[in-house]
């Protein structure tokens, strides 16, 4: 092979390479109002989750920082989200992408009717504010990513993505797009959860530390003492239509007889979509 084939084919591989290089984004901190500030941070978390999870991106953790113009990187895509209450008891988001160094800033506003339809649309959101970046940015479309993960139970996952009631001291299940969700006790109190389907068994596992509050059904002293050693709690789960899964809970349950007052057991429990 002569050197100046050689020459061409590096050079064609070269451009490639930076064709297909991951885009860098600073993700910033949420801009809200809202003294909720647990449903903002955990809407932050998973916008966050959400990126990280699109083809094509590298995103960088800013979550602590609000987005300033004048110290922003002008040649990174900087991205921050917007959430305000609404005075009919609606709620705003706005998705916002800056890229200074093109002059690039567009933003995509939504009214939801509650805030949980804004974790639902989350990532859908993400990408259709990121396809007004294609020239800059590569974003694959929804049929190129399917044909990369070749996962059928990617597909199961949105089909049973939505809203799920049926434990006692739990008011909603929101099981979201990409297998995360969150559950949102009557406490006031919200736990991330992973959900993997594979077949007709669904298992959901809490992510993250446990919280005294992720025991509602347990003194809360007793709570308290045992909720920071405590494993994430597991449901063993098998969709038996469309909007029922029933399985089983393992969780802390009050044992008298064991020293710290607890033991893992297992409860039934039935789930129903909304």
């Amino acid at each position: 092979m002569s050197a100046k084939l050689k020459a061409a084919q590096f050079i064609v591989l070269f451009e490639a390479a930076t064709l297909f290089a991951a885009v860098p984004v600073d993700f910033y901190a949420t801009v809200s109002s809202s003294q909720d500030t647990n449903m903002i941070s955990m809407t932050t978390d998973l916008f966050f989750t959400q990126f990280q999870s699109i083809d094509g991106y590298t995103v960088i953790d800013k979550r602590t920082v609000t987005y300033d113009a004048a110290t922003a990187a002008p040649s990174t895509i900087s991205f921050y989200a917007e959430i305000q209450e609404s005075g009919d008891g609606s709620w705003i988001c706005t998705l916002n992408a800056i890229k200074a160094s093109v002059g690039k800033n567009v933003s995509e506003t939504k009214k939801y009717e509650s805030y949980y339809k804004i974790l639902l649309d989350a990532k859908s959101s993400l990408e259709n504010l990121l396809s007004n970046f294609e020239d800059h940015a590569i974003v694959p479309s929804a049929s190129a990513q399917k044909s990369v993960s070749g996962s059928s139970a990617d597909s199961s996952i949105e089909q049973i993505a939505g809203t799920w009631i049926g434990e006692p001291l739990v008011d909603k299940i929101m099981i979201l797009r990409g297998g995360k969700g969150f559950i949102i006790f009557k406490n006031g109190a919200s736990m991330s959860i992973s959900v993997l389907l594979a077949g007709n068994s669904v298992t959901i596992k809490q992510l993250g530390k446990s919280n005294a509050s992720y025991f509602p059904d347990l003194p809360r002293n007793i709570a308290l003492q045992n909720a920071a050693n405590a494993e994430p709690i597991v449901w063993n789960m098998t969709l038996t239509s469309s909007d029922i899964m029933s399985g089983t809970k393992t969780s802390l349950q009050v044992d008298p007889a064991s020293a710290t007052g607890v033991s893992y057991g297992e409860t039934d429990v039935i789930w129903k979509k909304k």
